[in-house]
């Protein structure tokens, strides 16, 4: 029997803000609920984040009304704050149960901060479509809600 290999990404973004903002907007719930959700016209209707080492976070998403079709549960393997984090991810509902590993790594640049987001061990193609558009759409909530303070 032939097992089809993992499928695996990255993608990148550079905001006009220190690591310690960017830091907080994937480790603080009232933060991450502004942008964790994949796509601009669904919402999130619960978002909770234990910041820890062994932690992680929990959201649920999806369209309106409700904003309930899909989860995420995340734990976090390795968290060291404003440079770099690696979360176990369960995504499932409607029909979809997959996991994966996603690396943020943070690195002060001239002007603000640079991410580099990479996101392994997906189990086919469709999934790999799907949450690279997702994470593609999240990274630019990102930056919408970290707006150079004024």
């Amino acid at each position: 029997m032939t097992t089809a290999p993992l499928l695996s990404f990255d993608l990148d973004r550079t905001y006009p803000v220190s690591p310690e903002r960017v830091w907080a907007a994937w480790t603080r719930a009232d933060l991450l609920q502004r942008w964790a959700c994949p796509d601009p016209e669904w919402l999130v209707s619960t978002c909770e984040v234990d910041a820890r080492v062994g932690g992680g976070y929990r959201i649920v998403f999806g369209p309106r009304p409700n904003g309930d079709a899909f989860s995420e549960v995340s734990t976090f393997t390795t968290f060291e704050p404003a440079e770099r984090l690696v979360m176990d991810v369960i995504t499932s509902g409607e029909g979809m149960n997959e996991s994966s590993r996603c690396t943020v790594v943070l690195r002060p640049v001239h002007g603000g901060t640079r991410l580099d987001l990479t996101v392994e061990g997906l189990s086919g193609q469709e999934a790999f479509d799907g949450m690279r558009t997702g994470w593609e759409w999240c990274l630019e909530g990102i930056a919408a809600q970290l707006e150079p303070a004024a």
